[in-house]
């Protein structure tokens, strides 16, 4: 019996440690992984009073509450039978009822950074379907965009390191590298952007609207009741960019928001981060269409965005792969990313040419899920909050 009872001991506490070492083994995929928490080198703004107290009255998330891993229950394909002809493929759009979206909690609360918090309950939408863009031929600084060349000091700011301090785990290529450069020039490539942070490589992000980007939690806010929004003025958003070049200018936050669930206890099952631009760059370059999927299991996908190994975080990358499984809140597949990936779409396109993203790229592997990397899944309460952002002026 003690023999027994020692080796559970010792079990329990073997378990403890991995539980423990898992969150900084599974890391950052942003080029700059603790770029809004504790990072000296980065000037970020302290959450207001206002911010403060509007985050307090989040903070009953249950963080006990688990989601379930168990396989989604397949929509019907008639969910999608009157818009064939724009319906993205492979993955379904999953039916109003379905099984793969997460219970609405007061952990998709959207808030901002100037401290609104509106509950879920009161962005509950009547759809699952965004439709996109494929942009249109026209001048960018019609939209608002900032047009001037970079200059050589702001180009060589930029610069990003290829190994973010958090990663342990080499850079999240699974094996060989797949990677290939993109020409963002073209849609759905030019609807990515380039994230600066301070005039430094940060992440990535896809317009959904004419001024509406969507990227990770972690990109505009630290993460917890210890993180700290980032300054609206030290954003640069350069759709488009590649090789030093910005053809679609550049952009700034009019404001940043993300979901309760990342700001109070940096749930990664709620990594979204979302920006209102100060311009309407979306009418030249397009915008991605979103959707909820169901299922998603064995889907081929795309992954774009701008690796900070590339090019020192210049050009723009993508990789191609499977999703292996998902759970109601994360997908886990098998796409070559580095640092600086944070916030890329996980997409698929249709016979029409249209883009569509059921997903976010956050995560590089960890010790506990090894050879796949992670990204949150847009469930009907992620699709929520980005179209609430979308639809404000």
């Amino acid at each position: 019996m003690n023999m027994i009872s020692q080796t559970h001991l010792r079990w329990v506490r073997a378990m403890a440690v991995i539980v423990a070492l898992t969150p900084y083994l599974t890391g950052c995929n942003s080029s700059d992984a603790s770029a809004l928490q504790d990072s000296p080198a980065t000037t970020v703004a302290a959450a207001t009073t206002s911010t403060a107290a509007a985050i307090s009255t989040a903070a009953a998330i249950s963080t006990a509450a688990a989601i379930s891993t168990a396989a989604a229950t397949p929509s019907t394909a008639a969910a999608i039978s009157s818009t064939t002809d724009n319906a993205p493929p492979s993955a379904a759009p999953a039916s109003t009822n379905s099984t793969t979206s997460v219970t609405t909690s007061r952990r998709y609360s959207l808030v901002s950074s100037s401290g609104q918090v509106v509950d879920a309950s009161d962005i509950n939408q009547n759809s699952s379907l965004s439709f996109g863009s494929t942009g249109a031929a026209g001048r960018p600084e019609a939209d608002g965009a900032d047009m001037t060349p970079l200059s050589t000091a702001e180009l060589e700011a930029m610069k990003t390191t290829t190994t973010p301090a958090a990663r342990i785990i080499q850079e999240s290529v699974l094996g060989f590298d797949s990677r290939f450069q993109v020409n963002p020039y073209t849609y759905p490539q030019r609807a990515v952007a380039l994230i600066t942070y301070n005039g430094a490589t940060h992440c990535t992000g896809w317009l959904v609207s004419k001024d509406t980007l969507v990227t990770a939690g972690h990109c505009v806010h630290g993460g917890g009741s210890t993180g700290r929004w980032g300054t609206l003025s030290a954003f640069k958003i350069y759709p488009g960019f590649s090789d030093d070049y910005a053809p679609y200018g550049s952009c700034t936050p009019k404001e940043i928001y993300s979901s309760s669930g990342w700001i109070t206890v940096a749930d990664t099952d709620s990594d979204i981060g979302i920006i209102k631009l100060d311009c309407e760059v979306g009418n030249s370059t397009g915008y991605f269409s979103y959707f909820v999927a169901d299922p998603v299991e064995n889907v081929a996908i795309t992954i774009n965005g701008y690796p900070g190994d590339k090019a020192e975080g210049h050009q723009q990358w993508a990789s191609t792969g499977t999703i292996s499984h998902a759970t109601a809140a994360k997908l886990y597949y098998d796409n070559d990313t580095t640092g600086g990936m944070s916030g890329s779409p996980i997409w698929v396109q249709n016979a029409n040419g249209t883009a569509w993203s059921f997903g976010i790229h956050t995560n590089g592997e960890s010790i506990l899920l090894p050879n796949t990397n992670a990204g949150t899944r847009i469930s009907q309460d992620v699709f929520d909050l980005i179209t609430a952002v979308k639809e404000l002026p």
